[in-house]
């Protein structure tokens, strides 16, 4: 998934004596395998095979919201004090 700032990033990596192209946006991820032999990944979980010279489209699911962040215990922040006013002489 690609932060709020960016709409698509795309990248080389060698891995095994292959070289893998991937193309992420907000919808999906494409794969294309430039040169070597067939690569199995993972896609999210779910296995996948890159091969040959047409991308592998893949698309990028929904993400579901988590639990709310909290502090770990004994580090809440600390409460403020209320300001005090000091009477006008």
């Amino acid at each position: 998934r690609l932060p709020g700032a960016l709409t698509r990033l795309r990248f080389r990596i060698m891995f095994q004596g292959r070289t893998l192209q991937v193309e992420v946006d907000r919808d999906e991820a494409r794969y294309w395998l430039l040169d070597g032999q067939p690569l199995s990944i993972h896609h999210h979980g779910e296995a996948a095979r890159v091969e040959g010279e047409h991308p592998l489209a893949l698309p990028i699911p929904a993400l579901e919201p988590g639990p709310e962040p909290r502090q770990p215990p004994g580090r809440e922040p600390a409460r403020r004090r209320p300001l005090r006013v000091k009477p006008a002489v």
